[in-house]
């Protein structure tokens, strides 16, 4: 009989897949509320309504604690870890790493510019990384930008709505919140300041939106990577 321990099951489809229920009940939820009123309702109906809204957002609030203790291990908590570009490739489960800390990441931004029912595809950033043409010689902001365009072909960000799109300059939220989490992971960090340094480069991304879009509009990977050059040290 075999002493190894069998590899446990992987729990990213099951929190990618939970995350998509959460997004659907978000936003078929927030539309029943804003465009139907339960007290106009006859009372069978709005006691049915009313009690479809509770069931759903306590289904949201079990989903939530499905995967917050991510946010611990990237942002700070109990148990915080750094997460550094460049050392990443060290890592025998880096993959795991990179999907996982671009995910908290992008929440986290998302929720600073006030877009949080933006859908994050934890998976898609796994993939993305397991096929990047990583080498070894690259510099982090040439293996950043990379990985930005990336992210971004792969969708990494879902269901961006016009009113999401319009808080940031130039409507260009999808790269703009991509372009911040790289910028965060090229950064000189401790445990404690990861969330003030995500903070601080979703503040120089959103400077910087207008030049940041045009370069991943035109998907000019080299302009990409001077920005970041640039950037980086000002985290």
């Amino acid at each position: 009989m075999s002493r190894h321990s069998p590899i446990g099951p992987d729990p990213m489809p099951l929190r990618e897949a939970l995350r998509g229920l959460r997004h659907v009940l978000r936003k078929g939820g927030q539309t029943l509320a804003d465009t139907v009123s339960t007290d106009s309702m006859p009372k069978s109906a709005a006691t049915l309504a009313n009690t479809m809204l509770r069931e759903a957002e306590d289904i949201l609030r079990r989903i939530d604690t499905v995967t917050s203790g991510l946010a611990k291990t990237v942002l700070g908590g109990e148990t915080p870890k750094t997460l550094h570009l460049a050392k990443l490739s060290q890592s025998r489960d880096a993959d795991v790493q990179f999907s996982q800390a671009v995910y908290v990441a992008l929440r986290s931004v998302l929720d600073q510019v006030g877009a949080p029912n933006v859908f994050i595809s934890e998976a898609a950033a796994r993939s993305v990384y397991q096929h990047a043409a990583l080498r070894a010689d690259d510099k982090p902001a040439t293996l950043a930008a990379n990985l930005t365009l990336d992210l971004l072909s792969a969708r990494v960000l879902r269901g961006i709505t016009a009113q999401d799109a319009a808080r940031v300059p130039g409507a260009a939220l999808e790269s703009i919140a991509v372009f911040a989490v790289l910028l965060w992971l090229q950064s000189d960090r401790s445990d404690v300041e990861n969330d003030a340094a995500l903070a601080a480069a979703t503040d120089i991304s959103i400077a910087v939106a207008g030049e940041v879009a045009k370069a991943c509009g035109e998907k000019n990977a080299d302009h990409i990577a001077a920005l970041y050059e640039k950037l980086a040290a000002h985290v």
